[in-house]
């Protein structure tokens, strides 16, 4: 059959998102996360979407590309209507987003997909190798909340220093890039939770549609066992059920110890996300 793509950069415009959503409303699990759908027509996004269309000008397959840090390091997924599978679609969009990368200069990528067998093999096909797992997890607004006595929940007041230090004890020197992407970036908030003056806690917070993310969180391996982090993820819940947010979702690591912390703080799994390196990018 007859396709044509076309390559077109974030934001979209109305009339293409438009399409995207109409889509994704085929399928019946939820692919907005990983096609980052809530940033498509955001005029700070950097990043582009591969579209493939019918003779008959419908949509039937896209991809999208997203530079979520600003570093060149770009995610990709892709999705094809389930009437057109197998026709050599997604192998062209693919192709698409590097043909997009490599005009863009990426520095590396990754290509995302939620938990499948059939994607995973798609992918293998192409000469990507299983990197790590995410679990995607949520839990609805809570409309009331108390932080234990002692501790205080503010936002970010320029102790860069003091937060520095504590984001390297927990994860280590590479997440520096991170904390200043953070601090500079529009639209992203970060908020401590100090127990007498000092930071205990910390996270990244973003706004999407009725939706709040929390990235970027760290307890104080000091204070870690304490309670403090389950407190904090609860008053996450709070402060987004206070900006009339319905939902909290974040995700960690499948290795990650602390997903009990999340289950305690009322969060749940709602998917696996797999993320594959290219092969030759060792």
């Amino acid at each position: 059959m007859n396709v044509s793509l076309s390559i077109d950069s974030f934001p979209l415009d109305k009339e293409i998102a438009r399409d995207m959503h109409n889509l994704l409303g085929e399928f019946p699990i939820d692919y907005n996360t990983v096609l980052n759908a809530p940033v498509w027509q955001k005029s700070d996004a950097k990043g582009f979407a591969v579209l493939a269309y019918a003779e008959n000008g419908d949509l039937i397959g896209f991809a999208t590309c997203l530079d979520i840090m600003g570093l060149h390091h770009y995610e990709w997924s892709a999705i094809v209507h389930p009437d057109f599978r197998r026709k050599g679609i997604g192998t062209a969009l693919a192709d698409g987003v590097s043909f997009g990368l490599r005009q863009r200069e990426a520095e590396s990528e990754l290509a995302v997909l939620i938990e499948d067998k059939n994607a995973s093999a798609f992918l293998e096909s192409l000469g990507y190798g299983a990197d790590f797992k995410e679990i995607l997890l949520g839990a609805p607004a809570l409309e009331s909340e108390e932080l234990p006595e002692g501790l205080s929940f503010m936002p970010y007041g320029g102790e860069q220093a003091e937060l520095t230090a504590l984001l390297v004890a927990a994860f280590d020197e590479e997440v520096v890039p991170f904390l200043a992407h953070n601090i500079e970036e529009a639209g992203r908030d970060i908020w401590l939770m100090k127990k007498d003056g000092r930071i205990t806690a910390t996270a990244a917070f973003i706004s999407e549609e009725d939706v709040l993310w929390v990235t970027s969180f760290a307890v104080d391996p000091k204070e870690q066992g304490k309670g403090y982090g389950q407190a904090f993820l609860r008053w996450c819940r709070y402060h987004a059920f206070l900006e009339g947010k319905n939902q909290v979702l974040l995700d960690v690591d499948t290795t990650n110890e602390a997903i009990r912390v999340y289950e305690k703080a009322g969060f749940l799994p709602i998917n696996t996300i797999e993320y594959w390196k290219r092969k030759e990018e060792g």
